[in-house]
């Protein structure tokens, strides 16, 4: 029994003439005929009267075409589970914290008024574990903070270019000074993401090649923490702009005004070079590239 058949019978059914239902469905009349043979001795039972020139459906033949329209039903709406018009499915994100809380939520209030019926999951991570997590095919895409990323198996897209800055309290004691100069931080508590974080190396390296030396490293894995005890006093951090904004805005933060050497960190998108690109994702990836970060 093929899919084809029950379309044919469904179809004879509604016209009672197998030539109407030929014209129809783009068949010859014989090719009907012969079909709805076929269907009638595999199920070895008459499914029309022949009468004349008309048929009708027999008693058996009613019965079949209630399942054959189930049978229809479902697998048009199968079809539909995958129309580019209808997206469905799971996409898994992986985004830096700072990008989940300052970036990402603009990008899915778009992406969920236009495709409802995605289910979406996100994930927190660093950098190295969104690579990883990438290749092993944990999660479909990512988006990342840093600069360079050395993985000639992922796609890299560069979305925005990001600022970091220093800040520290209103009452530490750098935030009285006008300019601060790489040897000012030495001795000081410098507060830090965990290893792992897109842009920590590159801050440190830019401290090392200043000859900066902290008197102690505080690593703290939220952003949210790091915030906190900045605003405590207990140091001064480097932390994406985006992710102050409001705490300079409230005084609660002061942006200090380093005179040594910026870094260069950008918001980038991550994907396996290989990665099935299902409609629900392509939609994303492009909404990514249109969205404004500003």
């Amino acid at each position: 029994m093929e899919l084809r058949q029950l379309q044919i019978f469904s179809a004879a059914a509604k016209t009672l003439n197998f030539t109407k239902t030929g014209t129809q469905l783009g068949y010859a009349q014989s090719n009907i005929t012969g079909q709805i043979r076929q269907l009638e001795e595999e199920l070895q039972v008459k499914l029309f009267e022949r009468l004349g020139r008309g048929i009708q459906l027999t008693s058996e033949g009613k019965k079949f075409l209630e399942n054959v329209n189930q049978i229809l039903l479902l697998c048009e709406k199968a079809k539909g589970e995958f129309s580019p018009d209808v997206f469905r499915g799971i996409l898994t994100i992986g985004a830096a914290e700072t990008l989940c809380v300052y970036r990402l939520p603009q990008i899915l209030t778009q992406y969920r008024k236009r495709y409802p019926l995605v289910e979406i999951r996100v994930q927190t991570d660093s950098c190295d574990n969104f690579i990883e997590a990438i290749k092993a095919n944990h999660i479909d895409m990512a988006l990342v903070l840093t600069d360079k990323i050395k993985a000639p198996e992922l796609t890299v897209q560069t979305l925005h270019d990001e600022t970091l800055t220093m800040v520290a309290s209103p009452l530490h004691p750098l935030a009285g000074k006008k300019n601060i100069k790489p040897h000012d931080l030495n001795g000081q508590c410098l507060i830090l993401t965990l290893p792992g974080c897109g842009y920590r190396p590159l801050i440190l390296s830019m401290l090392k090649k200043q000859q900066v030396q902290p008197g102690t490293i505080m690593e703290l894995s939220s952003v949210g923490a790091i915030k906190q005890c900045t605003i405590c006093g207990l140091g001064v951090t480097i932390l994406p702009k985006v992710s102050v904004r409001d705490d300079l805005v409230s005084g609660k933060l002061i942006e200090l005004n380093w005179a040594g050497p910026n870094v260069k960190v950008k918001t980038q998108l991550i994907c396996h070079q290989e990665k099935w690109i299902t409609p629900p994702l392509e939609a994303f990836l492009k909404l990514c590239c249109s969205v404004s970060m500003l």
